[in-house]
Parts: C-alpha cells; structure tokens; sequence
C-alpha cells in the first residue's frame, strides 16, 4: 500500500488543515473559560478523539461507509481536485479566524469531482448529508438556548463547574472523533486505493494523530474568534454549549448522518450567546455566510481542479 501517493499526502493535508478549523471546536469553552489551558486541552482533545474515531467504528461506521460510498470515483485526479479543494477553502477560511466544515466541503468536492469524471453518485447519501446540515445547526441553536437558560438559574461551585466543563469538552472531542475521524478515514482508504469498506486500526491512529497535531498548530485563531468574538463564554456558558453540541451530534451519529462539528458546536455557542445577549451577530453572520457558500464554492473547486489534473 504506497502512502506516498498524491491522493494519500493530500488526505492528510486535509486531516490537518481540520484540525486547524474544525477540531478546535471542541475544545473552545474549557479554553475561553480558562479552565484548561490551550495545551491541556489539546491533550485532552486528542485522547477523546482517538476514544470516539475506535468505539464509534466498532459500534458504527455508518458515518464512514455513507462517505465511502458517496460516490464511485477512483482516479488519481478526482480525488486529488476534491481534496485540494477541501484544503483551499480550509486554508482559506482559517486565515480570516473562521470555522468551517471540512465534513461538507469534502462532500460538495467529491460530488464535483464525480461530476468531472463522469463518476455514479449515490443522491441518498447525498440528501443524508443535507438533512445532517439542516438538523446539527437548528438543533444545536434551539439546544444551546435552552440549556443556557436553564444553567443560568443552577447554582454551581467554582470547581464543579470547571470539572462539568472539561467533561463536556471530553464528550465534544469524542463526538468529533465519531464524526469527522469516521469521515477522513474514509477518504484516506479511497487515497490509498482501498476497495472494500473496513477501518483499520492504523488508519484510526494515522488521522487521530495529524488532526490532533493541527489542532496544537493552528487551533487557537478559531478559538479566539469562536469564544471571544462572537461570543463570551463562562463557564456555564461553555457547559451549555458542550452538551447541546454533544446531543446533536450524538443523534446524528446514531443515524449515520455525516455532519459538522464546526456546525453543531457553532450553532450551539450561538444559542447561547443569543440567550444571554452577547451574541456578535456581524461574527455569526461571516461564519453563516461561509457555511451557505461552502457547499457550492467546492463543487466548483472540485469540478475545476479535477479537470485540470486530467490534462
């Protein structure tokens, strides 16, 4: 198996670049609220999501085999346009601080490139994927909100507080590891030429280990922008948004439905800060607006760059 591909280098170039904007999700409240600091949390994070990428694959890969079977493309070029797109609009987006969802960028690239190569796609998967974008922001907003409220009117000590919140970014991390770990490892089995869907362990500890590394790199441009611009996160305010995002993508997960945990976590520290009136609109409303552009934007990319290689 020759890792040494473009498609497999590629792959993992993705994996980082989603562990500079995607991952550091998890981990915004226990580090905005100064409870942990950014290297504690990223320790953590990535033992949890190790956690999550191993037991959700043994429970269910459903996340993983909807993106393997997403569409039937494997030439050197369709994968290759897909990903340097995905890396592009990542890159992109994390220069100006803001979080985006690699989980539909990859999705929208790898349609787009299917659509170059004349590749079949599977248009139940693909509704999947629309539904799961739809259901983790609306959920994690109205979840967000409502939790918000209800933790404002408990009353908890410093210390169990500050306990609730780094459990709460554990179970974030893991979730993110059930989704988006679930998802690279799929691409990074087509990269590599794999045909017949199963996780292997090593891949699970390949992608655990570059996305947790991004996240030490470059994680902290998202969580400034995530938990201080947009919003100001206390403790209770980084408990809310842990749970309401842990609950809408643990029912995503058990639908194998592929979503975002950039969307899930976002949506839910929105709910919060609009419950709390501290919500930034003009920062949610950039991050918004990106997220409507993701899908359409890569396409392109993936259509474009996948012809361009075939030359």
């Amino acid at each position: 198996m020759n890792f040494l591909t473009l498609p497999a280098i590629l792959t993992l170039g993705v994996i980082l670049v989603n562990g500079w904007t995607d991952a550091p999700n998890s981990i915004v409240g226990v580090v905005s609220s100064k409870t942990l600091s950014m290297k504690k949390s990223v320790i953590l994070a990535s033992i949890c999501n190790f956690a999550g990428v191993i037991i959700s694959s043994v429970i269910n890969s459903s996340v993983a085999k909807n993106i393997f079977e997403l569409t039937d493309i494997n030439s050197t070029a369709a994968i290759s346009g897909a990903l340097i797109s995905v890396i592009i609009l990542a890159v992109t987006a994390w220069v100006f601080g803001i979080p985006t969802s690699e989980s539909h960028a990859i999705i929208a690239s790898l349609i787009g490139s299917a659509v170059a190569d004349g590749s079949e796609i599977s248009y139940r998967i693909l509704i999947y994927s629309l539904v799961g974008l739809i259901l983790s922001v609306g959920l994690g907003f109205i979840l967000g909100y409502y939790i918000s409220l209800f933790l404002k009117k408990r009353s908890f000590s410093e210390k169990t507080a500050g306990r609730l919140q780094i459990f709460g970014a554990g179970v974030m991390a893991f979730m993110h590891g059930a989704q988006d770990g679930q998802k690279f490892i799929s691409i990074f089995l087509l990269a590599l030429g794999v045909t017949a869907f199963k996780i292997p362990i090593w891949a699970c500890i390949i992608c655990s280990a570059v996305m947790g590394f991004g996240t030490l790199l470059g994680g902290g441009r998202i969580i400034k922008k995530v938990g201080k611009e947009m919003v100001t996160l206390d403790k209770k305010g980084g408990i809310a948004t842990d749970i309401a995002g842990g609950i809408s993508l643990g029912i995503s997960t058990f639908f194998g439905l592929p979503v975002s945990t950039t969307h899930a976590k976002t949506s839910a520290v929105m709910g919060c800060g609009f419950a709390g009136g501290s919500l930034q609109k003009k920062t949610a409303s950039e991050m918004l607006t990106v997220w409507v552009i993701t899908f359409p934007v890569c396409f392109l990319l993936g259509f474009i760059f996948t012809r361009l290689l075939q030359l």
